[in-house]
């Protein structure tokens, strides 16, 4: 059994990390004192060099949903000394074939195909379905229920929203969202938001 620190006081992280088998030692969050869901409250962001020191065996699993916040506190995290894992729920189905990186969460329900590709530090939401070859880039969030078909390419830093189609053979770019219940029928190029049936460009972001 494997210990861990949560970065993010998050219930549902919590519950993931227990039903993945893993030991919670405590929890950073720069909010929340004391106690959560039984597990103590170690420190703030601030604190993470200190409380790597502590525990020095722990590896690091970040919480947060949005990409961006990710990429952020892996490199306080990683600065600091810590280590990550990948946390996958017993629940999900993950292909032998399949290449995932550090850092990434998978949960409960999650389908991932044949010859895909997820990179570092993503998050893929419950019970998405990720179809065979496709390729996802670090940090990006694949939310519950989205389907992505087979031969997709989504970027780094990217949001695919819940509920949400990939038809096959799309490419997604970098810092891309995707609205909920979207349907992405061609290529999407980086920084932009696209939401509807078919999806079409609602804004393009900073």
């Amino acid at each position: 059994m494997k210990d861990i620190i949560l970065i993010g006081a998050f219930h549902e992280m919590v519950e993931l990390c227990e039903d993945s088998g893993l030991r919670i030692a405590g929890i950073i969050d720069n909010e929340c004192t004391g106690a959560f869901y039984g597990y103590p409250i170690l420190g703030t962001d601030a604190d993470a060099a200190r409380i790597h020191l502590k525990y020095p065996e722990c590896h690091a699993v970040l919480t947060p949903d949005p990409p961006g916040t990710r990429r952020k506190l892996e490199g306080i995290y990683r600065s600091a000394g810590f280590s990550f894992i990948n946390v996958i729920h017993p629940g999900a189905t993950v292909s032998r074939y399949a290449r995932i990186g550090e850092g990434t969460i998978i949960q409960n329900g999650v389908n991932v195909s044949a010859n895909c590709t997820i990179g570092s530090f993503c998050k893929l939401n419950t019970r998405c379905n990720v179809m065979h070859d496709n390729v996802i880039g670090d940090y990006t969030t694949v939310a519950p229920n989205a389907v992505l078909l087979g031969y997709v390419s989504v970027g780094s830093m990217s949001y695919i929203g819940a509920n949400s189609t990939v038809l096959p053979h799309c490419n997604i770019g970098n810092d891309v969202m995707i609205g909920a219940g979207a349907v992405v029928t061609k290529d999407v190029v980086d920084t932009l938001v696209m939401a509807g049936v078919p999806a079409r460009i609602i804004v393009k972001q900073d």
